[in-house]
Formats: structure tokens, C-alpha cells, sequence
């Protein structure tokens, strides 16, 4: 059993659902995918649609435990900005579930990524360690947002998977803590930089030596193998990064993308990769290999549009 989190409110739902469609595609051994639904619209919606595979959760589970009256208080909802309670809650959620179901593990995922490649061999080769963590893959990392992403984390229910969630919660949710200052500049994200000094190297897996993966902020420096959406990807990282894993090129299948701030217009069959501009150095744009995976996942997203609406 493949234990899958996700979490979204009503406007994210059919990002959801894309997601839950494409791992059924992809997934030939039993999952269970955990979505925590952030408002009633999103709970009723998904229970109207008998899915398979899923255990949904309210927020009321979650908000009776005691410590999250501490995310709330340290975090702010703001959709439009530093969303800083919805990124809390992932790290939250997964501990939730590790500790209360006492699940094997855990493999969170953002709502707004969509499978491409088997997820199978992807679970076979993360849970290997007791931690996976996936690179940014920018050729240039600032310091702020650091040098891996969240969109897709692994932990084991082992020691040194359990401490080192536990404790990337308990950073997240209490935001003057003393590693704040190094690791606290971008929500839940840049701890992960923390994750191998701390409860180390030998225990994580960063993903990228073997699975490839898409971004908006990546997908502009690969070079395209074939025309097929999930088709073979050449990346090679920056020699000048310091990133934890071998500099050469690698040739891999793309096995999932994020699709990080896409706003679709369904009304007049179109789509914007962001909302301000956010991608517009990243050489997507143009790109008709990035073009092709946007058009099947505004196709995919746009079967659900209508949902909790």
C-alpha cells in the first residue's frame, strides 16, 4: 500500500482531482490517497463522487489536535501572497497521519501535480531511505527559496523519518524557532536544506539521481528526448551548485509535473503558466514541449471545473 497526502480548498479541487485521476493511471499497486479538505464545499463535493482509494479528512480532525492552535497563531491564510497556513499544513498533515494512523509512511504531494511515469518504480526508489527530497532543479538558487522543493516528500514511519518530520512540523508551525534564521526565509521550504546534516545523508534519497520531473521554473533548461508528455528529459545541474548529487547529465522519463500557479480561463479555452509574471524568465513561454504538458492538464483540470462550485 502506497500511502499518498494531499490537501486543497474548493478552488483547488479540480487540481485535486487531476491529481487523484493521474494516479490512477499510473499506480498499479493499492494507494490510498489522504486529502484533507479545507472547507465543506471540497469534503461534500468528493463524497458525492464515490472515489476509490480515498480517505478524506475534514479540518475539524485536525483542528481538535493540540497543536494546532500553535500553526494558527504563527501562520497567516492568504491565497493572493505568503500563504503561510497552507504551506504549514502540509508538514502537519503528514505527521497527522504518520502518528494517528500509524502509517508505514507517507508520500505528500501538492495538489497541483500530475503523474506522468509509474509511480510505482517512483515509491520503489524513495523508499529505499527513510527520507526523499526533490531538487528545485533552477540553474540558479536563491538563497531565499533554497535548493529543494516541497511539492513532492517522502518520510518512513522509522526513526530518522519520524524525527525529522517531526520536527520540520514543529519548525513550520512555531516560526521563531532557533533555526528560523538560517532555514525559515521561504515557509516550509528551505528546512529541507537542514534534513541531511541533521539526520543524515545516509538516510535521504534525493530523488533527482533517478526520477525526472517538471516545473515551470525548470522545464525552460531541459533538453526534450521525444515529443510524448511523459516522454525523456536531458538535464544536467549546474557545476556550480552545491546540490548533493553528481554533476553530469542525466536522461530520465518525466515523471511528474508541477504546475505551480496556473490559472486557467475555461470560458475562453485558454490558460496563463502563472498569475503575476512569476515564470516569465524561465523560457517556457515559447517552449512547445512545456506547451504540450499545459494543454493536457488544462484538459484534465477542466473535466472537474465545475465542482464545489
Amino acid at each position: 500500500m502506497i500511502n499518498i497526502c494531499a490537501i486543497s480548498d474548493k478552488n483547488y479541487l479540480k487540481f485535486g482531482m487531476a491529481l487523484y485521476d493521474s494516479l490512477l493511471e499510473n499506480c498499479k499497486q493499492d494507494f490510498m490517497l489522504h486529502y484533507l479538505c479545507m472547507d465543506d464545499e471540497t469534503y461534500d463535493a468528493m463524497s458525492g463522487l464515490g472515489l476509490k482509494s480515498v480517505n478524506l479528512v475534514k479540518m475539524q480532525e485536525i483542528e481538535e489536535t493540540e497543536d494546532f492552535k500553535t500553526l494558527k497563531e504563527n501562520t497567516v491564510y492568504d491565497p493572493s501572497g505568503d500563504n503561510t497556513y497552507c504551506w504549514a499544513l502540509g508538514s502537519f498533515f503528514s505527521e497527522y497521519l504518520v502518528s494517528k494512523l500509524n502509517l508505514k509512511d507517507v508520500l505528500y504531494v501538492d495538489s497541483d501535480i500530475c503523474f506522468y511515469n509509474s509511480i510505482d518504480k517512483m515509491y520503489e526508489t524513495i523508499s529505499k531511505k527513510s527520507i526523499a527530497i526533490m531538487l528545485h532543479r533552477h540553474n540558479e538558487i536563491g538563497a531565499y527559496v533554497g535548493a529543494y522543493n516541497v511539492g513532492v516528500i517522502y518520510f518512513k514511519n522509522d526513526d530518522p523519518g519520524y524525527k525529522c518530520l517531526k520536527w520540520w512540523r514543529d519548525c513550520v508551525i512555531t516560526p521563531n524557532n532557533q533555526w528560523a534564521e538560517k532555514y525559515g526565509t521561504c515557509g516550509d521550504q528551505k528546512y529541507l536544506e537542514a534534513f541531511a546534516p541533521m539526520f543524515g545523508e545516509e538516510n535521504i534519497c534525493v530523488i533527482d539521481e533517478e526520477i525526472g520531473h517538471g516545473a515551470p521554473w525548470n522545464m525552460g533548461i531541459y533538453k526534450y528526448l521525444d515529443n510524448n508528455i511523459g516522454g525523456k528529459i536531458s538535464w544536467t545541474p549546474d557545476k556550480n551548485l552545491d546540490i548533493g548529487i553528481e554533476n553530469k547529465t542525466r536522461e530520465q522519463d518525466m515523471y511528474f509535473v508541477h504546475f505551480a500557479q496556473f490559472t486557467p480561463d475555461y470560458e475562453n479555452k485558454r490558460y496563463r503558466f502563472d498569475r503575476d509574471g512569476a515564470w516569465c524568465q524561465c523560457g517556457i513561454y515559447e517552449n512547445p514541449h512545456v506547451t504540450n504538458y499545459y494543454n493536457d492538464y488544462c484538459l484534465r483540470t477542466q473535466k472537474h471545473k465545475d465542482l464545489a462550485q
